[in-house]
């Protein structure tokens, strides 16, 4: 049975080889093992935090596991830019006219900005790639199951970066045409320091003026609010769940960044709380959901078969126990969204 827990400290050397896998790019998961273990810690302590209003420190880390195994992780930071500006790029268009000579241009042009800083962020996200359809949607969707049955300690808004275009040997079309001018430094050296240094040293050498758009070379231009190919699965199951590709991009790879109100989000508004009822066996029309308990600490989120009823929600003893609940809990229970 798949199911999704809050990450372990003996799962560091399975989540270091999720990092390493998840190769360049995905800057929210470093294949650095002191920071990956002090992640940990950090989410461990955050789980035992008792719940308070207003997100702050918080980060939350879960894995995907199979028959015991860590095949996926990812994470959820309560407050993006918690300790430093969140910095991203935003989209704009400047107006560009001459009454006397007839012309008006609209031109799109790039600012440097925080203004993400302290909302909810999804990060940290990798799957096996043999468990990219039903696992990843488990894994992706239970934080957001985490979020609904937690609601006071999340925010307003929330977002996620996505993945953003490179070849095979890390060059990114969008980090050449810019940072590597500011930085002379490589697409995967300053992906590095990113996660050794303190992010000052993108206040301090990225131009604070606009980046007009169509002075980048086309592939550049193209770059922009692309995902990359390894995260398009994943940004089709947050599309679902209601998020939008909004003004903002990647400061580094020119990625998309996915943004949405989280009580407008499918899960949140799906998702239901039923009172559990353990049964021998279920009727062979019984579908399978995406459940989870109420817990913290204890969160656990699997992909079981389910029937639902006037009473409650039907589940095996199988599911019952894996879930760490009796007949009469509380459960969360919401469709799948395959496609």
């Amino acid at each position: 049975m798949l199911t999704v827990r809050p990450v372990r400290t003996a799962d560091l050397p399975a989540i270091e080889r999720l990092a390493f896998d998840s190769g360049i790019g995905v800057t929210s998961l470093p294949a650095d093992r002191d920071r990956l273990f002090e992640r940990i810690q950090r989410s461990n302590s955050s789980f035992e935090h008792e719940a308070t209003a207003g997100a702050g420190y918080e980060y939350y880390a879960f894995v995907l596991v199979d028959d015991g195994q860590v095949v996926g992780t990812a994470a959820v930071a309560a407050a993006a830019g918690f300790d430093e500006p969140f910095y991203s790029y935003r989209n704009e268009i400047f107006v560009h006219a001459s009454r006397t000579l007839r012309v008006h241009n609209r031109v799109h042009v790039l600012n440097l900005c925080h203004d993400l800083t302290g909302m909810v962020q999804l990060c940290g996200f990798y799957v096996d790639p043999a468990y990219r359809q039903l696992g990843a949607e488990l894994l992706s969707r239970a934080r957001l199951m985490f979020i609904a049955g937690q609601r006071l300690r999340f925010g307003k808004r929330i977002i996620a970066e996505m993945q953003g275009l490179h070849d095979e040997q890390g060059q990114s079309p969008f980090w050449n045409a810019i940072g590597r001018i500011f930085f002379d430094m490589d697409f995967p050296q300053v992906e590095q320091a990113f996660v050794t240094h303190s992010k000052s040293f993108i206040a301090e050498l990225m131009p604070n003026y606009p980046i007009y758009v169509p002075l980048l070379p086309d592939e550049a231009q193209d770059a922009i609010s692309q995902v990359h190919p390894d995260s398009e699965r994943t940004c089709q199951i947050l599309t679902r769940e209601g998020f939008e590709t909004d003004e903002y991009i990647d400061i580094f790879d020119g990625g998309a960044v996915l943004t949405a109100d989280i009580d407008r989000l499918y899960t949140l508004q799906h998702s239901r709380l039923y009172r559990v009822e353990v049964v021998d066996s279920l009727p062979a029309l019984a579908k399978t959901r995406l459940v989870g308990n109420e817990r913290c600490a204890g969160y656990v989120a699997v992909l079981a078969a389910s029937q639902l009823a006037d009473n409650g929600v039907q589940i095996e003893a199988e599911t019952a126990e894996t879930l760490g609940v009796a007949a009469g809990a509380w459960i969360r229970v919401t469709e799948l969204q395959l496609g």
